[in-house]
């Protein structure tokens, strides 16, 4: 859901004396900047998109997707691109991720990021270097997506009423109690959409209790893409 309908649609819905001062100070790209935020600050792995791209390398380097939140996998010529060093991985990685780490001088293809590019030891250019990531949603405008859940959309408001009240509060507009109450509502809220993006469904469970239960282990998925590791395991006596 776009944050233009959860303000037109949410804030209006707020009864709330020190709202009818923020109609006029509201901003959309201060409010886009606070939903990217809290987003950001919920961090359910459910409210990103898996995403797949190929990206031009020009001595080397690319310019990522601007929507990138976390990279899991990234190959060049169907082979895997090992980060160049712990650190890169730890800034970078994610508990999902699946990039495997050049503990020796032996990798073929390694690469690190500097800020919003790819950095790679590949000499060949041009050429193109695919990556698996998780995005953040967005429309045409860059604008970002909320999910579409009650309780994401009560964080995003409770988030953007949180700035506004202590911009006011800082000004000395409003009192410290409407400010401690719209604080407690976002510490409230946050760990609320969290929990309800990673309810698991059904089919989750399933692909879980498969992982789970399996009696041998499969040491070479990663090659595969991990295509088979949520299959329900078959034994022929």
């Amino acid at each position: 859901m776009n944050i233009r309908k959860i303000l037109r649609e949410e804030l209006s819905l707020i009864e709330d004396e020190n709202l009818a001062d923020y109609n006029e100070e509201l901003n959309f790209a201060d409010c886009a900047e606070w939903t990217a935020e809290a987003l950001g600050l919920i961090g359910a792995f459910g409210q990103y998109q898996q995403e797949s791209k190929c990206l031009e390398l020009i001595n080397g380097k690319a310019r990522l997707p601007l929507n990138l939140y976390k990279l899991s996998d990234i190959r060049y010529n169907h082979q895997p691109v090992y980060w160049s060093n712990n650190s890169s991985a730890t800034n970078y990685a994610c508990s999902n991720c699946q990039i495997p780490v050049c503990n020796n001088d032996n990798c073929t293809y390694t690469f690190y990021i500097n800020s919003a590019y790819l950095i790679t030891n590949i000499i060949d250019t041009p050429t193109n270097i695919c990556i698996t990531y998780l995005g953040i949603p967005v429309n045409e405008e860059g604008i970002p997506l909320i999910p579409d859940d009650p309780m994401y959309h009560k964080a995003i408001e409770s988030f953007i009423i949180h700035n506004l009240d202590y911009a006011n509060f800082r000004k000395g507009k409003i009192t410290d109690k409407v400010y401690a109450e719209s604080k407690a509502n976002w510490a409230f809220y946050c760990p609320a959409a969290k929990g309800a993006a990673n309810m698991p469904n059904l089919a989750q469970i399933e692909a879980w209790g498969n992982i789970f239960k399996r009696m041998t282990p499969m040491r070479t998925e990663y090659s595969n893409g991990f295509r088979n590791i949520t299959k329900r395991e078959n034994f022929n006596f």
